[in-house]
């Protein structure tokens, strides 16, 4: 097995430092967003905006999730463009807007901010560097709380801003279930570090290291968890990911399977899982693809050439963080078994601004 050197890796120490990090993040920002959530329920609003580019717009896709399967609110991905260049009508006044960025220096999403603030509504501005332009807007403002993150293939950040997101859909679902389900996130994250977990991605990687392309699938959350893997996975390794639902892949893309192109596909909801495992078998039968199992079932390991076998309470909801420590530990591990440092992409800024 190659020997993986880890010890000079800011992202992978990152990804350790987790578990504390999200204990940290619940228990600074759960009042916070437990009074901007009765500000919500006092006024009746019942839309949601949700606005991010890169890793932060894939853990409000996350979120989506959270807010249309555990409350009644309309969730929408902004696309910043209607309202920085595009003149668009849309009006904010009666929708609670989220807007994310690491960096804090995003123009495009601070933009969208201050158009629902201006119009009305509640905006609220999450970030992680506490000095920045996003600062300045928004009725309310949370801090990720992640400390300095000095690795650009974001790691920590993203976990907090899944978590923060999926706390405003808990709180807002008045489902004290679901809200500890989003609090089981420290331990389980914490399990799948300290499990075997890494060396069963490890052993995955000769399956990948060489090739030019990956395909992910998944469904419901699992989807959305895999779109931050294609990032990762691209941004570290260099290597060409593309997500699909499962449910979209058969719609099209599935005329551009090819037996080298390896897939990894998730399974940690039993909800989502039947359509993904039916896609698979077809593809292994027509494509003889090769495959790589996430899941948090034992009866699934057997379905792929690999597995990795996540705790068994990481189903559902709870399963985007044993899928997102998976994502973070397989990109950080392919780039460095193809010779790259996972910390610094090629071409990649820590602050990326777009208007």
């Amino acid at each position: 097995m190659y020997k993986y050197d880890v010890s000079k890796s800011n992202m992978w120490r990152e990804v350790h430092e987790q578990p504390e990090i999200i204990r940290h993040v619940i228990e600074m920002n759960l009042p916070i967003i437990e009074d901007i959530c009765n500000d919500v329920d006092r006024r009746n609003i019942s839309k949601v905006l949700l606005v991010g580019r890169g890793s932060s717009e894939h853990a409000l896709l996350v979120g989506k999730y959270g807010f249309e399967i555990y409350t009644d609110k309309l969730t929408s991905m902004a696309y910043p463009s209607i309202v920085t260049l595009l003149d668009g009508k849309v009006d904010l006044s009666d929708v609670l807007t989220i807007g994310v960025s690491q960096c804090g220096e995003a123009k495009d999403v601070y933009t969208v901010l201050e158009k629902c603030q201006k119009q009305g509504g509640i905006a609220v501005t999450v970030t992680n560097e506490r000095e920045c332009l996003m600062r300045k807007v928004g009725n309310y403002y949370i801090n990720c709380e992640c400390g300095k993150e000095t690795s650009f293939t974001a790691a920590k950040s993203y976990m907090s801003q899944t978590v923060i997101a999926l706390l405003f859909a808990a709180i807002l679902s008045h489902d004290e279930n679901v809200l500890e389900q989003i609090k089981k996130a420290p331990d389980i994250i914490e399990k799948c570090l300290s499990d075997n977990i890494e060396e069963q991605v490890k052993k995955s990687i000769p399956l990948f290291r060489n090739v030019q392309d990956i395909l992910l699938l998944g469904r419901g959350f699992s989807y959305a968890v895999a779109n931050e893997t294609e990032l990762k996975i691209m941004e570290a390794s260099y290597t060409n990911a593309k997500a699909y639902s499962s449910c979209d892949y058969p719609h099209g893309p599935i005329a551009t399977t090819k037996r080298f192109i390896p897939v990894i596909f998730f399974l940690t909801d039993e909800k989502t899982n039947e359509s993904t495992i039916k896609l698979v078998k077809k593809m292994q039968k027509d494509f003889s693809i090769s495959t790589l199992v996430v899941t948090n079932n034992k009866k699934y390991v057997s379905m792929a050439n690999e597995a990795v076998l996540l705790p068994e309470e990481a189903e559902g909801v709870a399963g985007v963080f044993g899928m997102t420590v998976f994502s973070q530990l397989f990109a950080c591990l392919l780039s460095l078994a193809r010779g790259y440092n996972p910390d610094e992409p090629m071409g990649l800024s820590k602050t990326t601004v777009t208007f």
